[in-house]
């Protein structure tokens, strides 16, 4: 066990503390979000959240440092956590991302307040050992149904930067039959193209607020990798060799994803975007499927937002996320 002092310490004196322990605390954590499932509507097919699995949980904390991990305990009984991960983003800002649960008969007594304190000291602490050159960022999510996480980072002075919408697609009947302008030609993607089509998709969001920096090998490998991953639902549309755009699918649980909608911007505007996806599914309908997600900027910056409404996609969720400064 250890000390959390003053000021992050409630008056709970049956409540202690620790870090991490490694894989085997992955069973008490994977009960702690399952507890919280109900309170915070928790969606199980979303893209942008999950009750992770068992399993999931060993890996991720197997790769973590206990130090960044803290938890609560009333007993043996796991009631509290939060998290810490950061990373540097495209402008150089590094982003510190704490992420919390606490279960649902502790809330409204100062626990969810006191780790996010403990939090906060501790990425003060390790941005003072990165070469953050004043760019450092508190960061938070909490979604739409998240009331309580909502109010605490707002009561704290986090202010959200930015929405992302999950969008669910139920009525195959509104589908249409996909156009693709002259000369542009939807055609399967062989093992060997499969760097092509990824590099594409890197090129294609360069200079976005989605761009990342040069991508590298490491990203090459977890893309091919990716739980799920199914190249016969990848929809491409070539301009002779070229990719001009592609949609990527896959089926998980019964359901579809759709993973990523890119074009090229020398195609942008003739219907591309909306007839691959389209194609996608028609493909998917034939394999059973009645549902499918995917997620998107709610504030329709791109027109991608009204694009997948076109279709019939409907928002089910929201996503804010929030900063503070350092």
């Amino acid at each position: 066990m250890i000390q959390i002092p003053f000021p992050y310490l409630p008056s709970l004196p049956e409540i202690t503390f620790r870090h991490l322990y490694g894989p085997e605390d992955a069973p008490a954590y994977v009960a702690l979000i399952e507890a919280c499932r109900e309170i915070d509507a928790i969606d199980p097919l979303s893209t942008l959240e999950e009750i992770p699995t068992v399993e999931e949980m060993r890996a991720d904390f197997a790769d973590r440092d206990p130090k960044n991990v803290l938890f609560a305990l009333h007993g043996d009984e796991m009631v509290a956590s939060i998290r810490l991960s950061w990373w540097t983003e495209a402008d150089g800002t590094w982003l510190y991302l704490h992420l919390g649960r606490v279960v649902p008969q502790w809330r409204g007594r100062g626990l969810g307040t006191a780790m996010l304190h403990w939090a906060e000291e501790r990425i003060r602490a390790l941005a003072n050992e990165h070469p953050t050159n004043g760019k450092g960022v508190f960061g938070a999510n909490a979604s739409s149904t998240e009331k309580t996480a909502t109010e605490l980072l707002l009561n704290e002075g986090y202010r959200c930067v930015h929405i992302n919408a999950q969008m669910d697609f139920t009525d195959f009947r509104k589908l249409t039959k996909p156009h693709l302008p002259v000369k542009i030609e939807r055609r399967s993607v062989r093992p060997d193209q499969r760097r092509l089509i990824w590099e594409a998709i890197a090129r294609f969001w360069a200079g976005t607020s989605w761009g990342a920096a040069v991508p590298s090998e490491e990203e090459y490998q977890e893309f091919l990798h990716q739980p799920d991953l199914d190249q016969t639902l990848w929809q491409v549309a070539w301009d002779q060799d070229q990719p001009a755009g592609m949609v990527l699918g896959r089926i998980s649980m019964g359901c579809g994803y759709i993973d990523e909608v890119s074009v090229d911007s020398r195609y942008r505007r003739q219907g591309i975007a909306q007839a691959l996806i389209l194609y996608l599914l028609i493909a998917l309908r034939e394999r059973g499927v009645q549902r499918v997600r995917l997620h998107t900027d709610a504030n329709n910056r791109h027109g991608a937002r009204s694009l997948y409404e076109k279709i019939g996609f409907s928002v089910v969720k929201e996503f804010p996320r929030y900063r503070k400064p350092l």
